[in-house]
């Protein structure tokens, strides 16, 4: 039975951020002295940041997918749980004791695929206190421990560039304020590997000026998918 190899979800992620950076800065020298340099280079950022992030949506979902792939037990347990309690609730224990769960030992990819999203649809996480209780309940621990040990500067970049990535798709006011938010807290102290990146006094209104900002010696925008890899190579 083929399986979904968590090392290759992983090694997929670095080498599809690698190239972007890469890509940047091909793009990076040959705008440089161009008539319209500074602005292509913040819709550029703009644009790399959002590549990035679903680029990271992406490979969460695929990653729970591997993670279950290798080991269906607990997702199995979980699931069977979930229907007896909605078919007691709905219908009553009698109807429960009477409905059968199959248990496999095994499931193939495509079975795995479509029981866990039947819609088709990647899976998202609305932020990582969700993603972290989504992998307590479905994977084995031993293979969850690298999520469940996400840390708060970790968890602060995870949301802050959801929270960026969500402005730059939508515009609205209330993903502008969610991502200001987030740029001031983004930082946890002086050791934090998030240091260059929370926003000054003045509230963002182009995120791309400040993703091409150099800080900390280099763009932020480098400074955000360096560390969503580093981050992503630990889970």
């Amino acid at each position: 039975m083929r399986k979904v190899d968590p090392v290759d979800v992983k090694a997929g992620f670095a080498a599809f951020t690698t190239e972007r950076m890469a890509l940047f800065a091909r793009l990076e020298t040959l705008l440089r002295g161009t008539a319209h340099e500074k602005r292509d280079l913040s819709v550029l950022s703009e644009t790399m940041l959002h590549s990035a992030y679903v680029a990271f949506e992406v490979f969460l979902s695929d990653l729970m997918l591997a993670y279950i792939n290798r080991d269906f037990s607990v997702y199995q347990a979980n699931l069977k749980s979930r229907i007896e309690s909605s078919v007691s609730g709905k219908f009553g224990a009698g109807a429960a004791a009477r409905t059968t769960f199959t248990v496999s030992k095994h499931i193939n990819i495509q079975d795995l695929e479509n029981l866990i999203d039947p819609t088709g649809w990647n899976m998202t996480f609305k932020d990582v206190a969700e993603l972290k209780a989504k992998f307590a309940d479905w994977i084995l621990a031993a293979h969850g421990a690298g999520v469940a040990a996400l840390n708060p500067s970790d968890t602060r970049l995870i949301d802050t560039a959801r929270a960026i990535r969500n402005f730059i798709a939508h515009g609205s006011s209330g993903s502008k304020r969610i991502m200001n938010d987030k740029l001031v807290t983004i930082s946890t102290g002086p050791a934090c590997p998030n240091l260059s990146l929370p926003r000054g006094n003045h509230k963002i209104d182009d995120v791309g000026a400040y993703l091409k900002a150099f800080s900390g010696g280099q763009r932020r925008l480098l400074t955000f998918i360096m560390r969503l890899q580093a981050i992503a190579a630990g889970l």
